[in-house]
């Protein structure tokens, strides 16, 4: 396969610096035989998943750290995990073939780790969601780990400690975390200041707002992912879309989805707690869905025109 082995290798001399191209420049066949394994056992791996040949050596160039010596960095190369990096290349390409394995990947490890650590389903959940956003999703602090995947280790090595990890710190925090954020998404869809509901809160006092915070707490876990990220990260559903590798039509559809489970939690929460006439609970909840619609229209408005 001459074409393919040159095409592999002059992607990956194209990537490398001056000092690093004449560091390996005597050892080119030993390179070319490292690409062309390293690209076979990502096309067996993940044969559903297309990446330019050139791309992918200049990728593994990129993740090269300098090592002295020519022989020390050919070995370097051989050693990498080359098609795990394959992998983390169509991740961060958008690709959502491999976002399924990937989340696959993290899912299975993550299980383990749940275990192990007798976490709760709400914590491996809210795991899940946060190690989707570390690894697939840029932001202003830091772009996606994935970029940053060297391929030294195995993937499923490197998720397996940050899924621990991950799990360790969420385990650590407890429920504390829970209830802030979950307050944090209930100021901000009821706000206090808004004069009909501080009529509403003034006459029944504590059981209205205890009811809607059991009703915002009771939803499954992407439920309320969905609706801190909006509310309070001010997400965009284009990047709620690629965390959990969907479309933007699918991610707009599960935020509306969450709300309406949360406007079937509060009618439920509200019946059991309030002792009045369900014309008087259908009227609360009225009020109550239609500020939690506003501002959760507001939000699908203004992303939409930006």
């Amino acid at each position: 396969m001459p074409d393919l082995r040159a095409t592999l290798h002059h992607g990956f001399v194209a990537a490398l610096t001056e000092p690093a191209r004449l560091e390996l420049a005597t050892d080119a066949a030993r390179v070319a035989d490292a690409l062309v394994g390293h690209w076979q056992a990502a096309r067996a791996a993940w044969p559903d998943l297309v990446i330019d040949p050139a791309r992918f050596a200049g990728e593994l160039a990129r993740r090269l750290a300098a090592h002295p010596g020519t022989g020390a960095a050919a070995a370097a190369l051989e050693a990498l995990h080359g098609s795990d990096v394959y992998l983390a290349v169509a991740c961060c390409d958008g690709e959502s073939v491999a976002i399924l394995q990937l989340d696959e990947l993290v899912g299975r490890e993550l299980r383990h780790a749940t275990s192990k650590l007798r976490a709760s389903p709400d914590q491996a959940a809210e795991v899940h969601a946060e190690l989707r956003r570390i690894l697939l999703v840029d932001d202003a602090e830091r772009g996606a780990a994935l970029r940053d995947y060297a391929g030294r280790g195995d993937l499923r090595g490197y998720l397996r400690v940050s899924a621990t990890r991950a799990l360790i710190r969420a385990i650590n925090r407890g429920r504390r975390e829970v209830a802030v954020d979950d307050g944090e998404v209930f100021d901000r869809l009821l706000p206090i200041d808004d004069p009909e509901l501080s009529i509403l809160r003034a006459q029944y006092r504590d059981t209205v707002d205890a009811a809607l915070r059991a009703a915002l707490a009771g939803l499954d876990g992407r439920a309320r992912a969905l609706l801190r990220y909006q509310l309070l990260d001010g997400w965009s559903i284009d990047q709620v879309g690629k965390l959990y590798g969907v479309h933007r039509a699918t991610a707009a559809r599960w935020l509306a989805d969450a709300r309406a489970a949360l406007g079937d939690a509060i009618r439920t929460e509200l019946a059991a707690r309030l002792r009045i006439a369900t014309s008087e609970v259908d009227s609360i909840v009225r009020l109550v869905q239609s500020r939690v619609d506003m501002s959760l229209d507001r939000l699908l408005v203004t992303d939409a025109s930006g």
